[in-house]
């Protein structure tokens, strides 16, 4: 009967085809039906009773594939149990640095003044720091003018560092940027007194004067140069530095609020016009915020 052997290998694979579908179906995964079938045809006839036997076994936990007999010890649920909790108390017990100077417990107040030195910017704190000098308990104003001084050492190490990565390299457009833009953020705030400040404007100065004569400056180099100008009341060389600025980084879009802060503060009114007008021509991308403000100068509505 040379019939017999094709017909029951057909009617085989036609078996195992409906098996797989019916599995597939049953447990919402293709590619469960499809381990199926690739089972069932490599074991022919042992295949489909080591699935069943598998399915019987595993019946309460209803996997919907077999990536458990696939990968075998490599992911048990219970190591999810192995992972650190949360500190729940640390993530859920944050209100604002006002607000903290404001409860009651005084414990609470002295601890939130010294997490402010771990954040990430604590320049951003200062502020904070400051309204807590003025605060009623002595403790807490103790506690906050340790933490400006110990801010003030940090801030103090950090630039002594980044100029001397500087003087070894006065190439290195990278460590003569993090210089620039640290003794920028320093400048603009009152952690020092005006004395090392000023002191600290002339070595940015001198800085960004070097920066400035090579051809391509950085762009946070022009901009944070076009501020310290306005700062000073220096219009007309902040106005030529827009120039530049807008020459080189044409896509910028900060060189546009740049420009028209200069005219604002300028009272440029004619320039400030002009400069709004030829915005069209330009390639810029400018954002809804930056939108707002060309439409108010040119008193149009929103598009």
């Amino acid at each position: 009967m040379p019939w017999f052997l094709p017909t029951v290998s057909g009617l085989y694979f036609l078996f195992c085809l409906l098996y797989a579908r019916a599995v597939a179906c049953r447990a919402e995964s293709l590619q469960k039906g499809l381990f199926c079938l690739v089972l069932c045809l490599a074991l022919p006839g042992a295949g489909p009773l080591l699935l069943w036997f598998y399915d019987f076994c595993t019946r309460h936990t209803k996997p919907a594939d077999y990536t458990e007999f696939c990968h075998g010890g490599e992911f048990c649920p219970d190591d999810l149990h192995q992972l650190q909790k949360p500190d729940l108390p640390a993530e859920t017990d944050r209100v604002p640095m006002e607000e903290a100077l404001l409860v009651s417990d005084l414990t609470y107040r002295r601890e939130m003044v010294m997490r402010l030195l771990d954040a990430q910017d604590p320049l951003l704190c200062l502020p904070a720091l400051r309204r807590a000098l003025a605060n009623e308990d002595s403790e807490t104003s103790h506690y906050a003018s340790v933490a400006i001084m110990e801010l003030r050492r940090k801030l103090q190490q950090q630039l002594d560092e980044a100029e001397s990565r500087w003087r070894q390299g006065p190439r290195d457009t990278d460590a003569c940027a993090a210089w620039e833009e640290l003794l920028y953020k320093v400048i603009q705030t009152d952690l020092f007194d005006r004395d090392v400040r000023r002191r600290l404007l002339r070595r940015h100065t001198a800085l960004t004067d070097q920066m400035l004569r090579t051809a391509l400056p950085p762009e946070t180099c022009l901009h944070h140069r076009i501020r310290m100008e306005l700062q000073q009341g220096h219009y007309s060389q902040a106005q030529r530095l827009c120039a530049r600025y807008l020459d080189i980084y044409p896509h910028s879009e900060q060189a546009v609020r740049d420009q028209m802060e200069v005219c604002v503060q300028a009272k440029n009114g004619a320039g400030l016009r002009t400069f709004l007008y030829s915005l069209r021509d330009r390639p810029v991308l400018l954002t809804a915020s930056t939108l707002a403000w060309v439409r108010a100068f040119r008193k149009e509505g929103p598009q």
